[in-house]
């Protein structure tokens, strides 16, 4: 038909050229090659239906044989789609078309349908293509009937021994459609074919992940599933991390391996591995693990029962949850602390309740199963101390667990470590010193100047830590303390063996640590120190207390003693706030106003059996109303007192004002009691004056009114002053004196011989008693005791067996 067309333009152009020279011709060649691109389109449509019929019977085929779509790939012209090549497992590839509207000419639109037969027929602009007898013209072949051999190497779809489905051809003669239903024998006119374009068999087509759907002009729709390659799912699409001696089971199910899938186990490493079916194509693994447990690989083998097959792993690992690092410092000012974990399990964090409220686990964190940083949040420290606390990391099934351990320091706190002939200065600059709250000083503090720099230029400075330093005596001058008004605690280095510097008096250290490692500390050394509380441990290797160690420390509660303390020095807990006080057996010597003042003992005072030595004002203090001459209690001591059987002597005012409330205890190689040893203390009872006593001052037992038996006196006094048991009650307008004891017991047979002083010419007689109702006395001796005590207001003298 081109060559037609090319004959009669040449003879049309030699006609013209004969007739006029200057003809223009030029409109001729344009509508000449108008047409002839016509021409060439619909030859191009014509091509592309007839290769979309067979390509529609190619699908038909592949549905009748089971076949599998395994690839779509689009075709494209100058940047459009415009078809798809479709591959097969079993069949060729196919290409398949669509267009667009036909213009001024018809396009026959060719699909198949299936009928109720389950068979599928051609199509003609939606209606059955019929042969000449009538009969509907099968797209696929039955068996090998109603087929005919397909010619010129065109096979129909899916006949067999040779007969298959008819397959129509399309042709364009004449500017006319023609149609052959026998291979090109005969050929049926349809309709003009004078447009341009034509409508494709195909309106569309949908590419699912399991199969593809194609769909017709007239509303068909032929689905082909894609072939699904042989392959074995698991439930578990990680490696099974493993305890020993567990079982562990693992769904699978066999996919594209035909009707009959094989699958086997192969295993090592100790590790026994079986398999548990359900079916054909689905079951469970189950593992059972070593004592040991080993990286190792399960290897499944599955096959289609032919050709095919493919080799999969369980992967088992050791169940991992390791934290490198068990112990973490965080910053005062809180924040984000990373925590390195190793792990290949899931697990969970568990914060101690105690500590929940400053340290969490961010929400925007979660656990995952991999090497990462866990980050745990911490609040900022609201105290001047360091602060602790733990986390657990659990796995989901709690057999494995790991903990750490948080400690926080104090806000504003700094470590510095110096080495030998380094300075402080040299690691902290006076703008730094600013803000430190709590400095830590390890190494070689050794100068004086450094000593001075603490005190001086730290001036939000609460703590000093310098336990670690390297110091046996602390290079400072008396007082070094003294101007500093924000220094609470010190903590002295582990090695020092002797505080010699009183650096610490009428400072304002709320706590001291003394290390166990000194010996001996300076008389007065935290003297005044009227901030310092709480209960003081002194170190074990001290045998002495020195002279007013903690005198005027107002708010000492407590002092643990060493155990092998030998002497109290004078004022050493004068007027402290002691509330009690326990003394080791070893103290000998509790020397002049040693507990002096202090207020608020209480409890019974149980002194040390090896004591010798009782201090004047030992354990007294100012409790004495001067103007009535009364005694008011100067600390709140109660029960017996017994005094040890090596002290000798009561030295004057020991006792004074200590409201015992039980009974006195005196040993029997007690020779003295002092001036007011025990005046207005308020022992109940019998009283009995040891016969080793020879000497009993002034006042000794003046005023202690509430003694409720009788007096016994030993055989060996020698000497009573005055007052020694007068009670006397004076208000503004009289004084009422009266004796302690109703009844006296004298066990000498010498009466003593009451002293005489001379002053300014007037004789004064002590009078240890003021009136004795009943006194008894040794047997033979009454008349003695009339002539030498004659001045004593006697009531009932009697004599006594002794």
């Amino acid at each position: 038909m081109k060559k037609l067309f090319t004959y009669l333009f040449v003879a049309i152009t030699m006609i013209i050229a004969g007739c006029s020279e200057s003809f223009d011709d030029s409109k001729i060649w344009d509508k000449l090659n108008d047409h002839e691109s016509r021409i060439a389109k619909l030859e191009e449509l014509c091509k592309q239906m007839n290769t979309n019929i067979s390509s529609l019977q190619a699908i038909v085929k592949a549905l009748q044989n089971n076949d599998y779509v395994t690839g779509v790939t689009p075709i494209t012209k100058e940047g459009e789609t415009v078809g798809y090549t479709i591959t097969f497992t079993k069949s060729q590839p196919i290409t398949i078309y669509h267009g667009e509207d036909g213009k001024d000419g018809s396009t026959p639109i060719i699909g198949v349908k299936q009928d109720t037969d389950n068979i599928y027929y051609w199509t003609l602009n939606g209606e059955w293509l019929l042969d000449a007898n009538g009969n509907k013209i099968k797209a696929q072949g039955t068996d090998g009937k109603d087929g005919q051999d397909g010619a010129n190497g065109e096979d129909g779809a899916n006949g067999s021994d040779g007969k298959d489905g008819i397959t129509p051809q399309l042709k364009i003669e004449n500017d006319y459609w023609y149609i052959s239903y026998d291979n090109g024998a005969s050929w049926t006119q349809l309709g003009k074919a004078t447009g341009e374009d034509g409508d494709s068999f195909f309106s569309d087509i949908k590419i699912n992940e399991d199969s593809i759907i194609l769909y017709l002009i007239d509303g068909t729709a032929i689905e082909i599933l894609r072939k699904v390659n042989l392959d074995v799912i698991f439930s578990l699409e990680e490696p099974i991390s493993a305890l020993p001696n567990e079982t562990y089971e693992v769904s699978y199910t066999i996919v594209g391996g035909g009707e009959n899938p094989i699958i086997e186990v192969f295993t090592k490493d100790g590790y026994t591995v079986t398999i548990n079916k359900n079916d054909k194509f689905s079951g469970k693994i189950v593992i059972t693990t070593p004592d040991v447990i080993r990286n190792s690989n399960i290897i499944i083998l599955v096959s289609d029962g032919g050709k095919n097959s493919i080799t999969r792993f369980i992967v088992m690992s050791e169940r991992v949850l390791h934290i490198a690092t068990a112990t973490y410092t965080a910053k005062g000012e809180g924040g984000i602390l990373p925590i390195t974990i190793t792990s290949n399990i899931d697990y969970t964090i568990s914060i101690d309740e105690q500590v929940s409220d400053w340290i969490s686990v961010p929400e925007f964190v979660r656990a995952f199963t991999e090497d990462k940083i866990q980050q745990l949040v911490i609040s900022p420290n609201p105290d001047m101390a360091f602060r602790y606390g733990s986390v657990k990391f659990i796995d989901e099934q709690g057999n494995i667990e790991q903990s750490i351990h948080i400690t926080q320091e104090p806000v504003g706190y700094k470590y510095v470590a110096l080495q030998s002939g380094e300075s402080l200065k040299d690691f902290i600059t006076t703008s730094e010193a600013m803000d430190i709250i709590w400095l830590e000083i390890s190494g070689h503090l050794e100068s004086a100047s450094d000593f001075n720099f603490i005190t001086s230029g730290f001036p939000s400075l609460k703590k000093l830590d310098i336990g670690q330093t390297l110091l046996t005596v602390i290079p400072m001058g008396p007082g070094s303390f003294d101007d500093n008004t924000t220094i609470e605690t010190v903590i002295l280095p582990q090695n020092l063996t002797e505080l010699k510097y009183l650096g610490f008096q009428r400072s304002n250290i709320k706590s001291i640590e003394i290390p166990n490692s000194v010996t001996s500390i300076v008389a007065y050394c935290f003297s005044d120190c009227k901030n310092l509380m709480g209960v003081i441990t002194l170190p074990s290797g001290m045998t002495e207390i020195s002279a007013g160690l903690f005198q005027g420390c107002e708010n000492i509660t407590g002092v643990e003693l060493p155990t092998n303390l030998t002497t109290i020095r004078p004022n050493a807990f004068k007027n402290t706030g002691l509330t009690s006080i326990s003394f080791p057996n070893s103290v000998e010597i509790i020397d002049t106003e040693a507990f002096y003042g202090c207020k608020n003992l209480s409890g019974q005072l149980i002194l040390p059996a090896n004591l010798r030595t009782i201090g004047a004002w030992a354990f007294s203090g100012e409790c004495e109303v001067d103007y009535y001459n009364q005694i008011t209690p100067c600390n709140k001591l109660s029960g017996d007192l017994i005094i040890p059987a090596n002290v000798t002597e009561i030295s004057r005012e020991a006792f004074t004002g200590c409201p015992f409330s039980g009974k006195l205890d005196l040993n029997e190689n007690l020779e003295l009691i002092g001036y007011r040893a025990f005046a207005g203390c308020q022992f109940i009872g019998d009283l009995v004056i040891p016969d080793s006593v020879q000497t009993i001052g002034a006042e000794a037992f003046y005023n202690c009114v509430a003694f409720d038996g009788t007096l016994t006196l030993g055989a060996s006094v020698t000497e009573m002053l005055d007052n020694v048991f007068v009670k006397k009650r004076i208000n503004r307008i009289s004084t009422t004196t009266e004796n302690i004891f109703q009844t006296v017991y004298c066990r000498d047979k010498f009466p003593t011989a009451f002293s005489v002083v001379w002053s300014n010419g007037v004789i004064t007689m002590y009078d240890p008693f003021y009136y004795i109702r009943n006194l008894y006395v040794p047997t033979g001796t009454s008349s003695l005791y009339r002539s030498a005590w004659s001045y004593i207001k006697k009531g009932h003298i009697e004599e006594y067996e002794f």
